[in-house]
């Protein structure tokens, strides 16, 4: 019996409250789910008074591959060999741009040579080419093409030769070590002087290829003739050919070596049946 103004002393039951703190924490953190889990510090970031590692923190993104230029071009000067009606050291220039996509390929080139001895002009050559040549399909070894030039030459009497072609080609081989293409049309060329003076309708037949045999070297041919359509003996052939050796302690800067045969089965007065130059120096490529 409690006598009046006694109260019981409290009782404290110590297993039954640190249950229900435990339990008010759990459902916290339940509620807070991987926030909570991802803030707090580990034993190592206490000890060591470490930043806490942060989960989220964003990967710096990959710069984007930057894709190679479809156009490339070069510029060259050398010394020059040539044959005409004598033999002749010189000098030459020549510069190239090409385009290329998936489809289709066009290139423009020019090259000029000057030599001269015992103060007379035994060569004043200059050359244009451009070729432009499209795929029927990505996967098709069959293309279409057309091509024209323009050339001066001052020792031979025709003086300026303009020709242009069109037909169609196939590839005989299209890897990136090797292109090889034939090719069979028809145009025309027109003489300023000489026998063949004026347009001479021609057929054409024509190849042409590039080698890469190692890493950073490159050869280029090509052979072209060209017969009238009224007499097939009469005709002009031209065979090109080009070696390109990269300078490896130089970006872009290549030593070249180029050859060039022109062939006339019908030369005027004045004119030569063959005229060989060969050139040597340094291209320098963008």
């Amino acid at each position: 019996m409690i006598s009046p103004g006694t109260f019981p002393s409290p009782v404290f039951r110590r297993s039954s409250t640190m249950k229900q703190i435990g339990s008010i924490l759990a459902l916290l953190m339940l509620l807070a789910g991987p926030a909570v889990g991802s803030t707090l510090p580990s034993p190592a970031e206490l000890v060591l008074n470490l930043p806490a590692a942060d989960d989220d923190a964003e990967v710096p993104a990959a710069a984007p591959e930057e894709k190679p230029s479809p156009w490339k071009g070069s510029f060259g000067l050398g010394l020059t060999a040539s044959k005409t009606t004598t033999r002749t050291i010189g000098f030459n220039m020549n510069a190239a741009l090409a385009y290329t996509d998936t489809l289709s390929n066009s290139a423009s080139s020019m090259k000029y040579v000057y030599n001269m001895d015992d103060s007379e002009v035994k060569d004043n050559f200059f050359v244009a080419q451009t070729g432009y040549d499209r795929l029927f399909e990505v996967e098709s070894p069959w293309n279409w093409f057309f091509n024209g030039s323009y050339q001066f030459n001052q020792t031979e009497n025709y003086r300026q030769r303009v020709k242009g072609f069109g037909g169609i080609g196939h590839f005989i081989s299209r890897t990136e070590d090797l292109s090889w293409n034939a090719k069979g049309g028809a145009g025309t060329s027109w003489d300023e002087k000489g026998t063949q003076q004026g347009w001479t309708p021609r057929a054409l037949f024509s190849t042409t290829a590039t080698w890469k045999p190692v890493q950073g070297m490159a050869l280029d041919g090509s052979a072209t003739f060209e017969p009238a359509f009224a007499d097939f003996t009469n005709y002009l052939a031209v065979v090109e050919m080009k070696v390109n050796l990269a300078v490896s302690a130089v970006d872009n800067l290549s030593i070249y070596f180029t050859l060039r045969n022109e062939y006339n089965s019908q030369p005027g007065a004045g004119d030569s049946y063959n005229q060989i130059w060969v050139t040597l120096g340094f291209a320098y490529g963008f």
